[in-house]
Parts: C-alpha cells; structure tokens; sequence
C-alpha cells in the first residue's frame, strides 16, 4: 500500500513566502528598489511545511507544480491576460527552482504534469487518504479532505460540484474568463440551492447562460476554464476535458 501523500499548493505558498520576504531598500538618496531575501523566504516555506507534517505525521509531502503553459490559453485566450503586468517577489523563479532542486534532500516528492497548473496537479493526483493542501477557494471544486489555515476540512462530491459550477456561472476575475453576464454569488447560490444531482445542476448553469443571450459552447468552455481537473481527467501527456453530464449534444 502506497503512502497518503500531502498534496501542496507549493506555488501558493512559495509566493507567499517570496512576498512577505520582500521589502523596500533606498540604495542612494532618492534611488529606491524592492529585494527580496530569498534566505527568509526559504525558512517561512519550510517552516510551513513542517506544520503540514504536525498535522500529518503519516503523510508524505508531495510539492505539486504547474506547467509554464496551459490547456486553459488554447480555450480562452485572454485566460489570466490580465496577470502579465502583476509584477513578482524578485527572484520568485529561483525560489522556485530551489524547492525543486532541494526536494530529495529535505525528503519531499514533486510532481507535474504537461500542460495544465498546480492546482490541476493537486486534483489528479489526489487518492484516498491523501490531504490537499491549499488555501485557494478554487480548490474547493475537489471532493476529499482539505488542510486549509491549519484545519482540515471535508469536502463531499455534491459540495465540490456545486462550488465547481459556482464558478462557472461567476467566472474569475483573477484567471480573467467572465463566467455567466449578470449572474453573481448570490444568484448562483440560488440557482443551485437543494441540487445534489450533477447534470440537473448543469441543466441550471445551461438555462443560465442561455437566458443571457450566451450559447452552449460557451458555457462550456466557461466550465473548461473553471475545472480543476480531478483524478482520471488526464491522458497520454494532455487533460481530458470536461464534457456536461450526457455529452455536449
């Protein structure tokens, strides 16, 4: 029997660290710059993941990373467009490229997968027993159990379903693809209120998107952008991606 893994949102909580690390120096009157000590940084990550072995002495951590590209720009194009002028901690590619390189070392397990980002790296992965550790709400579109602010949390499948299309009809300013028009939290709350059943909960999302003038395969292809792709939903060296309940006829 294989070890339960914990699976970690490292980007996350590698950029955290990275951010807290970071200050502002006046290198000469008037000349002002940001640096970002990387030593500091690299303690705050470890440390963290020392909590995450408090927490879960019988787990193995397993630091989940991204693909530099994604299925999701072939999709939507301007997909996170809006994140190219957010500029990083400095140095944030070498922190990076340390917790790679020190994993075997320190006793941690990385994983990635072609193509898709972290998040999707924790959802493939994830097995019985296993801990995803993330403080995202997106991951929150995965059934399992959560470690989020130090507390474990259960999620059930029709929660994670119902979080999942959630974010389908409001879409996500951060990743920059716009979900259904007119339709907020509240109105999805509403929409999905007492549903259990995945393909009646699309058949609301869908009657949505319709009723504001939107077709079908944009729907879809909201949901494509909004799916945090779950064990199985990967093949050969590319995602599977999402079909609605009963196909996409």
């Amino acid at each position: 029997m294989s070890e339960a893994l914990a699976l970690i949102d490292a980007e996350l909580f590698l950029y955290r660290a990275a951010a807290a690390a970071q200050y502002e120096e006046e290198w000469a009157p008037d000349e002002w710059t940001y640096v970002c000590r990387h030593g500091e940084a690299r303690a705050t990550f470890q440390d963290h993941l020392a909590m995450v072995r408090d927490e879960l002495p019988d787990h193995q951590i397993c630091l989940c990373f991204g693909d530099r590209v994604s299925f999701r720009y072939s999709l939507w194009p301007s997909y996170k467009a809006n994140r190219k002028t957010n500029r990083k901690p400095a140095g944030y590619g070498a922190l990076v490229e340390w917790a790679k390189d020190a994993a075997s070392g320190r006793g941690w397990q990385v994983e990635t997968f072609p193509e898709v980002e972290g998040d999707d790296v924790l959802g493939l992965l994830y097995g019985p027993g296993d801990v995803i550790v993330s403080d995202d709400k997106d991951m929150l579109t995965l059934p399992g159990r959560h470690l989020r602010a130090g507390l474990l949390v259960d999620v059930s499948p029709v929660e994670a379903d119902q979080a999942f299309f959630t974010q389908v009809l409001t879409g996500d300013s951060s990743d920059n693809y716009p979900g259904c028009q007119g339709v907020g939290p509240v109105g999805a709350a509403k929409l999905l209120k007492g549903v259990t059943d995945p393909a009646e909960m699309w058949a609301r999302v869908l009657a949505a998107f319709h009723k504001a003038g939107h077709s079908t395969q944009f729907a879809i292809t909201q949901a494509r952008c909004a799916r945090i792709l779950r064990a199985g939903e990967y093949a050969g060296n590319g995602p599977i991606l999402w079909t609605p309940p009963g196909g996409e006829a």
